[in-house]
């Protein structure tokens, strides 16, 4: 086997593989071998007929493309391990030379990983911001609780700061509807920051079945750019109208939330869960920053584009979660929002997606120079953790002994490791 490699752009290694027409032998034997096993040919069995006449009725050209993948299939391992380079990604495949019974010429282009030249990382130092709770914070989570458990009462007189009204609304531009601009049985609170401030302020007096026209100037900076910068005419029908009753934030409150004596209790579990949330996202953004300072003084080869591809490809899918459980949008309705195409978006998201990939290289890189690795132990407490979070899932239970999900969770603790000691060291 003849192998001779070239360096192509994006860190992509060009291997052309030659097998000689002696070398093929084999593999032509073995592809008539195979189709002949699963063929039938008149006046013999399943798979019985003779190879002679197996190949006069396949022909040789069907043969050769399974004497093609057999061999490059059996010689992949060989040819990765001559070219002793790590590989992201399974390379694309060219072949260039193939016909019955002689020599076989093909092209793997593998995109490989790319090398990072670090910085030295123990010198660099990055500040952590200290996590506080404010009681503003404490007390907008509680007023936000009161909210949640108000009493409505439906009521015929006209509405006021603070009523909850139910409506359909229709939205107009220039005299034409505009695109998911109506809704039926819409519901929200007068006062409450709704498409702009002076949405509510119109609607202040309304009456039950009164329909209300007015027009609201959108500014050019607004989130939803078919709507910034326009003046558009609101029709709202209302339909019915309900007073709130909060309830009184005392003991009585915080004992019907379960579990608390009182409202000092409360306050202080609340307090605490607010702390614990700051607290993970300061961490977040510790680390983030420390492998941003690290990456700004490493250099990095070149990343190929599948790497991009691959990255981009779990943003856009985080993303999407993020519009359903946060915004509670689809993500169809969340683009069209934004004016923009699932292909805008995702060219947006290259800058960020190539730090991304950096900072993955960076703990990879400074995990093999400090040596830090995983011992069986961890892998066990980490698979016994895992066993009792899912345990009535059987599917994820049955992978846990996989050996693809030993490397993944191999890998995991690994990083997790690596990050716990940059965070010291550059701390």
């Amino acid at each position: 086997m003849k192998i001779e490699t070239q360096k192509l752009p994006k860190n992509i290694l060009e291997a052309k593989v030659t097998l000689s027409e002696e070398e093929m032998k084999p593999f032509y034997l073995k592809a008539l071998e195979k189709i002949a096993a699963s063929f039938t040919l008149p006046g013999f069995r399943r798979g019985a007929a003779p190879l002679p006449l197996v190949r006069l009725e396949v022909g040789e050209y069907k043969i050769t493309d399974e004497a093609v993948s057999l061999a490059i299939e059996e010689k992949y391992g060989e040819i990765i391990k001559k070219l002793n380079v790590e590989i992201a990604a399974p390379p694309q495949v060219a072949l260039e030379k193939v016909a019955p019974e002689n020599e076989l010429i093909f092209k793997l282009n593998f995109a490989l990983i790319p090398k990072v030249k670090l910085a030295n990382f123990k010198k660099i130092k990055t500040k952590k911001e200290i996590s506080e709770i404010k009681e503003e914070e404490i007390k907008k989570f509680l007023e936000n609780l009161q909210e949640s458990r108000a009493k409505q009462i439906r009521k015929e007189s006209p509405g006021v700061i603070g009523d909850l009204v139910k409506a359909d609304i229709e939205m107009f531009f220039e005299g034409a509807t505009l695109e998911n601009g109506t809704q039926k049985d819409a519901v929200f609170i007068l006062g409450k920051n709704y498409y702009l401030k002076e949405f509510s302020q119109n609607l202040v007096d309304a009456k039950i079945n009164e329909m209300k026209e007015f027009a609201l100037d959108y500014p050019s900076d607004y989130l939803d750019k078919k709507l910034a910068g326009k003046r558009i005419d609101f029709k709202v029908k209302i339909k019915e109208i309900f007073s709130r009753e909060l309830p009184p934030l005392d003991d009585s409150f915080a004992q019907s939330l379960g579990g608390f004596k009182n409202i000092e209790e409360l306050k202080n579990q609340i307090k605490n869960n607010l702390l614990e949330e700051k607290k993970g996202k300061t961490e977040q953004k510790f680390e983030l920053e420390i492998l941003k300072e690290i990456a700004g003084q490493s250099e990095f080869e070149e990343i190929p584009n599948i790497l991009i591809e691959k990255e981009l490809t779990k943003m856009m899918i985080e993303m999407e979660e993020s519009v359903k459980n946060i915004l509670k949008l689809e993500f169809s309705d969340y683009l069209n929002m934004m004016k923009k195409t699932n292909d805008e978006l995702k060219k947006e998201f290259v800058p960020q997606a190539e730090e991304r990939i950096k900072a993955a290289l960076i703990i990879r890189e400074v995990a093999l120079k400090e040596k830090i690795n995983v011992e069986e132990k961890e892998l066990e407490e980490e698979k016994e953790r895992l066993k009792r979070i899912y345990a009535d899932k059987k599917e994820i239970l049955d992978s846990l002994d996989k050996e693809d999900f030993k490397n993944y969770l191999e890998n995991t603790i690994i990083n997790r490791k690596t990050i716990e000691y940059l965070k010291k060291i550059c701390a």
